[in-house]
């Protein structure tokens, strides 16, 4: 992982983020590693209407899918960034 500094934001990752955001209502968590970022949200209830445009943002990806850790669900999306 990334460890200090200000790290600027790709375009493409910024728009993802803000589609992801948009869909789900909620704030996405933003991480950075060499060469990737990867945003992330708490999964939305399965009876969300939001599904449809938030699968739509995640399929822009480069990779997306979804971990569960402590009890919760989470989506992500990662970006492949160029070097």
């Amino acid at each position: 992982m990334y460890s200090g500094g200000v790290v600027q934001i790709s375009t493409r990752a910024s728009d993802l983020r803000t589609a992801i955001e948009r869909a789900s209502g909620a704030r996405a968590d933003v991480r950075f590693a060499v060469g990737s970022t990867r945003i992330s949200i708490p999964c939305p209830p399965d009876d969300a209407p939001t599904w449809s445009e938030l699968l739509q943002a995640l399929r822009t990806a480069d990779r997306w899918g979804s971990v569960t850790a402590d009890g919760q669900t989470v989506i992500w999306a990662q970006i492949e960034e160029e070097q």
